[in-house]
């Protein structure tokens, strides 16, 4: 239970296959949350590399991302990257 509510938010945070509709002449706009995420991604992420590292999420209060991080490491190269999270995502919804 514990791994599905933690898919349903990570997932929620990163838009893991969601979309808004809008008319076709305004640009598509992501939701809030995934808006808010994506910007605090950006601003924990201080060497500009795409990823964080532990201490980056840490320093940055996300939370489920430090609790997490060795799921979402898949690499084990010391970072998370959207790729990484959106990858076991979708390993967990899969059937």
């Amino acid at each position: 239970m514990h791994y599905v509510l933690l898919s349903m938010l990570i997932g929620a945070l990163l838009g893991g296959g969601m979309a808004v509709a809008q008319s076709s002449s305004e640009p598509a706009k992501p939701p809030y949350a995934l808006s808010k995420f994506s910007d605090q991604f950006k601003a924990a992420d201080k060497d500009g590399d795409g990823a964080l590292t532990r201490e980056e999420a840490k320093n940055a209060n996300l939370t489920r991302v430090v609790d997490n991080f060795d799921r979402l490491d898949a690499n084990k190269d010391g970072k998370v990257t959207r790729e990484e999270i959106r990858a076991l995502l979708r390993s967990r919804v899969s059937i």
